[in-house]
């Protein structure tokens, strides 16, 4: 492939957080996230973090990777190949071919079991509604204790109370849940998402309802809601973490199939 090195400079940078899949031949592949500590033309050195990292010794010279960022709006993806390897957590690829945009959509979007609360925030225009945030995510900087419960996670003791976890859709750019009673379309609410990461956290959003619409078929008694969102506030901090928290149980989700459906017979 012919690489275009000022391109790369557009899409990737310095200290920045990406999703990887290194190619480990006969040991399958690794996918995880990592951090650019430099970037040189098509030359990035890469360090892997977090508690996931590669069998020792698989990350080889040569092997095909796929890396891929969230820049405006999009999800962009790069193929490169494995230069240098200083070890099994650092390493250099070299950047081949184009940046390809593989979503257009604003945010990716999954279906997530989390624990979660939410509040209504009537009579408050947007710029009040806002005040409220902003004095509201400053006090969110405690750790939450999260323990397993179903699929997902519970919050113990949070203000006094305990927060189970709920089906939801979420983005980095907005959420869908379901709710008992009707909600007005351009409604503010107050969100406070609670993330099961290696280090769990709160994250604190104000959004404004898109749509609130009946659910017609449902095994649940009584009448149930669709409520859909969109974020109005939250700080690129916390929708990089609602997106790489995304990313995680993507990850999660496809290691638990392989493990209960392999592939290759017996």
């Amino acid at each position: 492939m012919t690489t275009h090195d000022f391109e790369y400079g557009k899409y990737f940078e310095e200290l920045q957080r990406i999703n990887l899949t290194v190619r480990l031949g006969s040991a399958g592949s690794f996918d995880g996230t990592a951090a650019i500590t430099s970037l040189k033309g098509s030359l990035a050195w890469l360090e892997i973090f977090g508690t996931e990292q590669p069998p020792m010794g698989t990350v080889r010279e040569g092997a095909d990777v796929s890396v891929s960022v969230w820049t405006g709006g999009a999800l962009c993806r790069c193929d490169a190949a494995v230069e240098k390897v200083r070890d099994d957590r650092q390493f250099a690829v070299r950047l081949a071919g184009d940046v390809r945009e593989i979503q257009r959509r604003e945010y990716f979007r999954l279906d997530v079991a989390l624990p979660f609360v939410w509040e209504l925030l009537p009579g408050l225009t947007p710029e009040e509604a806002l005040d409220r945030w902003m004095a509201d995510r400053a006090d969110f900087w405690r750790q939450p204790e999260m323990v397993p419960a179903g699929d997902g996670y519970k919050v113990i003791g949070w203000n006094g109370s305990d927060v189970s976890p709920a089906r939801v859709n979420l983005s980095g750019g907005g959420m869908r849940f379901r709710v008992t009673e009707p909600v007005e379309a351009g409604s503010l609410l107050e969100i406070t998402l609670f993330l099961a990461l290696p280090q769990p956290r709160v994250v604190c959003c104000l959004a404004e309802t898109i749509r609130c619409h009946e659910i017609a078929l449902t095994l649940e008694r009584g009448t149930h809601y669709q409520l859909s969102m969109k974020f109005i506030g939250v700080s690129d901090k916390d929708r990089e973490t609602i997106i790489s928290y995304l990313f995680a149980e993507q990850r999660r989700a496809l290691l638990t199939k392989n493990e209960r459906f392999p592939s290759g017979g017996r």
